[in-house]
Order: structure tokens, then C-alpha cells, then sequence
């Protein structure tokens, strides 16, 4: 008898936290709903990316939005002010909604997925040692940003100093600008 208690007790129990969970989960999207028809909290606030209240934005947005990593690539305080200045000055409300169907109808374009390609690249290549065999390939994120021959000529002997042997395209490229601006205000 007190076996069947004990299961019936321990049945009772599993109920319980079953009946809990799709409850929580049934309660997580009518609040995502209810959510994303209000005003997020740095369109009336001035917000820094480590402010918290922004972060909660960006949460709300990558949660109840379906984020990618792509998109996320736009969450950041400015880019965000933008895009929300942009959709309001359309006539829209600023909501997280306005922006999540930004991003549902940017998704489709041609833009999008270029800035993805590039971003992607951009990650790939951040991480990736600099290399002479490889540098025909990896110079592809730099015509991409915006390089001349001029400039990538310059930019493959910059690299290929013997201080950078050891160092990732992104090391090398934050050196390599960080001299560029160094000349500029010598000039000045």
C-alpha cells in the first residue's frame, strides 16, 4: 500500500511539473505578444551598449523576435536608434514589433544577404592568422570593405611585416588603421 502511495505521490508530482512547463511555455509567447507591441526602452532613453536596460531590449528582440546571429550584428544602441528613426519617420509605431518586421522583410533582400556573406566572412577571416599562400583569397573582406589595389598593396606589406607573423587578420587590420590615424594627425 505504500508503494501505490508512493507512485501515486511520485505520478502526482511528474503531473505537476508537466502541467507547469507547457503552461510556462503557452504563457512565453502570449507575453511576447503582449510584449512586442510596447515602446522599447531606448527609443526614449539615451543608451550605452553596457546600459542594462538596452540589453534587456536586445534580449526581448532576440527572444520574442527570432534573432539570428545575423541580426544580431544590428543590436547595438546607435544602429538600433536608426532603424527605429527610419520606421517611425515611415509612419510606424516604435515598437519591438516595428522592428522585428523590419528585420522579417529585410531578411528577404539581396542587402541582407550580402551583409550576411560579408559578415561571415568577416568572422571567418578575424580569427584566421595571416598568410602570403592565402592572401589572394582572404584580401576578398577587404575589396569588400572598400579597398583600392592602392590600398590592398599597401595593406599586404603592412601585413606581412615580420612583428605580424603571429598575429590574425583583425589584430593586423586594428594595427594597421590605428597607423593610418597616427599619420593623419602628425599631418594635422
Amino acid at each position: 500500500m505504500e508503494k501505490l502511495s508512493q507512485l501515486v505521490y511520485k505520478c502526482l508530482l511528474l503531473f505537476v511539473f508537466v502541467f507547469m512547463g507547457i503552461a510556462a511555455i503557452a504563457q512565453e509567447k502570449v507575453d511576447c505578444e503582449k510584449i512586442l507591441d510596447q515602446e522599447p526602452y531606448f527609443v526614449r532613453h539615451k543608451s550605452g551598449e553596457k546600459d542594462l536596460a538596452l540589453q534587456r531590449d536586445i534580449e526581448i528582440l532576440k527572444r520574442c523576435g527570432d534573432f539570428n546571429t545575423v541580426d544580431s550584428a544590428f543590436l547595438k544602441g546607435n544602429m538600433l536608434g536608426m532603424l527605429m528613426l527610419q520606421e517611425v519617420r515611415a509612419g510606424k509605431p516604435a515598437t519591438y514589433r516595428t522592428l522585428v518586421d523590419f528585420f522579417q522583410n529585410f531578411r528577404k533582400t539581396a542587402e541582407y544577404k550580402d551583409f550576411s556573406y560579408g559578415l561571415v566572412l568577416y568572422r571567418k577571416i578575424g580569427q584566421k592568422k595571416v598568410n602570403l599562400q592565402d592572401w589572394p583569397a582572404d584580401q576578398e573582406l577587404f575589396v569588400r570593405m572598400g579597398f583600392t589595389v592602392n590600398d590592398l598593396e599597401d595593406f599586404k606589406a603592412f601585413i606581412f611585416r615580420p612583428e605580424h607573423a603571429a598575429m590574425n587578420y583583425l589584430q593586423v587590420f586594428s594595427k594597421y588603421m590605428n597607423e593610418i590615424e597616427g599619420m593623419r594627425v602628425d599631418k594635422n
